[in-house]
């Protein structure tokens, strides 16, 4: 019995899969980014039970009162992570209700996260993936 087109076929298989360029782990680690030289945001992503979850801290950075700093700090779990190529999309509920955003990968250590809820002022941030 020739197995050539089985072998053929898994080798196939397997290099599709091992080229796959954003799967969970080009995402999984600790993402940070500054607004006025600050931390203001810190995603933590894994996938420790095999599917893409983590946590989203947000720091409100207030520039009144001499100068930029942290004035508020809310710690948030993913809801319905969705990964779809280089683009990862979830919720996160907060205390002025449910926000959604939207991480769009530029290489395996940069993206720029956006809040699609948070109005037309909301920034986007350049963030980092920690070594």
């Amino acid at each position: 019995m020739n197995n050539l087109p089985i072998l053929c076929a898994f080798l196939a298989l397997a290099g599709a899969t091992l080229a796959q360029p954003n799967s969970n782990s080009n995402w999984t680690g600790v993402w940070q980014g500054e607004l006025e030289g600050l931390p203001s945001v810190i995603l933590t992503l894994a996938t420790d039970d095999g599917s893409l979850q983590g946590t989203l801290v947000l720091n409100g950075i207030n520039t009144d009162d001499g100068g930029p700093h942290i004035a508020v700090r809310e710690t948030h779990s993913l809801l319905q992570p969705k990964l779809n190529g280089s683009t990862l999309s979830f919720g996160v509920k907060g205390l002025r209700g449910s926000m959604s955003f939207i991480v769009e990968q530029t290489s395996n250590t940069t993206a720029k996260i956006h809040c699609l809820s948070c109005g037309s002022d909301a920034p986007t941030v350049e963030i980092t993936k920690a070594d």
